[in-house]
């Protein structure tokens, strides 16, 4: 495919993704780019190293019960285990990764651990199509002791609850030198959770599928200049639609700053850098422009990984989750 024409297929996308709904999913992560994997299971092994991430996300700061996310993560093509590098060009093969997270917004914390498989299959000189998962459980638990009632503080159907689900998401995600998009779907299991509200009564509920679509380009301004625009949507069952817009400037692969918006939520400003060879390390804050910004003061977001490279990287894939 002509890469000028690469470019303006991807920059219309963009735009028309710019015109959709609001709407918010959790866990939120700003800096999606830096480690697409948790958003994607068709990422596991996409880049021609090891990639082990260690995130954190205190969302809302200054407000008292609002979300704090952690998670670590890892993944790697197969290949590396062998010992062997892909062939100049890259070749079709399969990946390996694993994801740990949890998410606390006090009274209630969901936690899960997942083991993911990809196969990325070259269809062209220019382009592979990876098809991947994400197979494993999820826990759902209510902590009745951070709940303060002020009508009836000694309500007995205000207890403990925790839960145990199996879950999964599946992913698709097509990419070249230059462009990559994707599109996943998780919780696909729609799992029981042992706490819902129904009229005042205690019932159980089911998690909500959601989905997300992420679309965007690396574009070469210099030999040391490189710019990244992406965008990501998300939706989620009962919920408004809802996108995030990004621009980063990347110099040397070495250090990299930009900008974010998501839709009538928040403003953020992004910026990394790389130790030697191998370790990263990216910060994010959010700006809030929603109604809710006067009584918080803004959401951080920290990143640290590590890329062990086994040798001269080699893949036709995109170095986009700088």
């Amino acid at each position: 495919m002509n890469i000028k024409l690469d470019y303006i297929l991807v920059l219309v996308a963009l735009l028309c993704m710019g015109l959709t709904s609001n709407g918010q999913q959790s866990p939120q992560f700003t800096q999606y780019l830096q480690n697409p994997f948790v958003v994607n299971p068709a990422m596991a092994g996409v880049e021609d190293y090891l990639d082990i991430n260690l995130a954190y996300r205190n969302q809302w700061s200054g407000f008292e019960g609002a979300p704090r996310t952690a998670t670590i993560s890892l993944n790697l093509p197969t290949h590396l285990l062998k010992g062997r590098l892909q062939r100049r060009g890259g070749e079709s093969h399969t990946g390996l990764g694993a994801f740990i997270y949890s998410d606390d917004t006090d009274p209630i914390r969901k936690s899960g651990f997942y083991a993911a498989y990809a196969y990325h299959l070259k269809v062209s000189r220019d382009w592979f199509l990876s098809m991947g998962t994400f197979l494993g459980a999820e826990q759902f638990s209510f902590d009745a002791s951070e709940v303060v009632l002020l009508e009836n503080p000694n309500d007995i159907l205000v207890q403990n609850f925790s839960g145990l689900n199996l879950d999964a998401s599946v992913g698709l995600y097509a990419y070249s030198k230059y462009l990559f998009a994707g599109i996943a779907a998780n919780q696909i299991f729609d799992a029981v959770l042992p706490y819902d509200e129904d009229n005042g009564v205690l019932t159980t509920g089911t998690s909500e599928r959601n989905f997300n679509l992420l679309v965007g380009t690396r574009i070469a301004i210099t030999n040391d200049w490189e710019l990244v625009p992406s965008t990501l949507l998300k939706a989620v069952g009962n919920a408004p639609i809802q996108w995030d817009i990004n621009s980063k400037l990347v110099y040397q692969d070495k250090f990299w700053g930009g900008i974010s918006y998501r839709n009538q939520d928040a403003i953020s400003g992004l910026a990394g850098f790389r130790l030697g060879n191998g370790f990263l390390v990216s910060y994010s804050y959010d700006y809030a422009i929603s109604d809710f910004s006067g009584i918080q003061s803004g959401t951080h977001e920290i990143i640290v990984g590590y890329r062990y490279n086994f040798g001269n990287q080699k893949c036709a894939c995109p170095s986009n989750s700088l």
